[in-house]
């Protein structure tokens, strides 16, 4: 943590080790990282994709729906955040307390939920990257389309029991839409994370109904065949990799979902590099069930099909097409003919739900 943010805030303790398991451990109200869970401390839990190289003193995100969540006990808790790469537009967040969601733009190094001077009581509290511009550096440092975390605190609180763990984790891999580009509506660049939002997706959504940790790996104009916005590679090789030279180390997922396509028009048939896709993510998450979703705009659906053929016929029956003809309406559930729209994203979500509860059984 940087020498500044000490000698505004001393009680701020530095991130001083790592949690295979996503866990950020706390006491005495500040954030601290743990190996094991000593007696009477309690956590914070990373949900999604974080570069936690940084540890003692920072965590990065890239992907917006990349998340934290705590209880504690006391009247406000503060989160620090090192800026100096930020540029407009700026990383916004969305923060959940108790139950109530607020948004926040990142536009100095500390945000504080809850109410300075009311009575202490115990809070839930859940933060969720909402958006950052895709069109700034998101994978070879320095980022720039990022959030990093510099410490929690609660002042004069404590930290107190651990979230609930859900069940399953449910990760989506996709593009623009995936990472909720447009969702809220059509604007200009410098209102880009404005105008952007991870949870209303379909896929953020889905995790939600379904009680599932969600870990959303989206990134713009993305695809089989060609990098993403932000110099972002080809999907086969960004998703082993949090971001450049920062491999992923989270566990497997229980159940995957795979949007892409939609930024291959040019390429003839991605049903080659569609196929190594799937096989990646089997790799990673050797007992998931993994949907593949024809793309809402019904482009290379014949690769798509063919490939979870292939990938079927070839003996792994714990991968699944999802069909999405006729579940949008470009001209009222998108903003631009392309990206769903909050009431596209949630009609997408239901119908997805669906899909995977009927073929799973939940």
């Amino acid at each position: 943590m940087s020498r500044a943010l000490h000698e505004r805030n001393p009680l701020v303790k530095p991130l001083i080790a790592l949690s295979a398991l996503g866990l950020l451990f706390a006491c005495c109200g500040c954030a601290l990282f743990r190996d094991t869970l000593p007696p009477g401390q309690a956590s914070i839990r990373l949900l999604g994709r974080w570069d936690k190289r940084g540890a003692p003193d920072r965590l990065v995100a890239v992907n917006p729906g990349s998340s934290l969540e705590f209880w504690f006990e006391g009247t406000t808790c503060v989160l620090h955040f090192d800026r100096s790469a930020s540029k407009p537009p700026l990383p916004q967040l969305w923060a959940q307390l108790d139950g109530a969601w607020t948004k926040h733009v990142v536009d100095r190094d500390r945000v504080v939920l809850g109410a300075p001077g009311g009575e202490p009581a115990r809070h839930h509290a859940w933060v969720v990257l909402k958006s950052a511009d895709e069109h700034q550096a998101r994978w070879t440092p320095p980022l720039v389309a990022s959030l990093t975390l510099t410490g929690v605190e609660v002042p004069g609180g404590l930290f107190v029991r651990p979230p609930r763990r859900r069940k399953q984790v449910f990760e989506a891999i996709g593009d623009s839409i995936t990472e909720g580009v447009l969702a809220v509506r059509r604007g200009k660049l410098e209102e880009w994370t404005e105008i952007a939002d991870s949870r209303a997706t379909y896929a953020f959504r889905t995790a939600v109904a379904l009680d599932a940790e969600p870990r959303i790996i989206g990134f713009g104009a993305q695809g089989t065949s060609k990098g993403g916005n932000g110099g972002v590679p080809p999907v086969g090789l960004a998703y082993p990799f949090v971001h450049e030279g920062v491999p992923a180390d989270e566990p497997p997922a229980d159940i995957v979902v795979i949007h892409h396509g939609s930024n291959d028009g040019r390429a003839p048939s991605i049903e080659t590099l569609y196929t190594k896709l799937v096989r990646l993510v089997r790799r990673r998450n050797p007992e998931a069930a993994i949907f593949c979703l024809v793309p809402f705009t019904q482009i290379h659906a014949p690769s798509i099909r063919g490939a979870v053929d292939t990938l079927r016929a070839n003996g792994d029956a714990w991968v699944f097409l999802v069909e999405t003809t006729g579940w949008l309406k470009p001209k009222t559930d998108t903003t631009d003919g392309v990206h769903p729209n909050e009431q596209g994203h949630a009609k997408a979500a239901a119908q997805l739900t669906a899909v995977i509860r009927r073929t799973l059984g939940l």
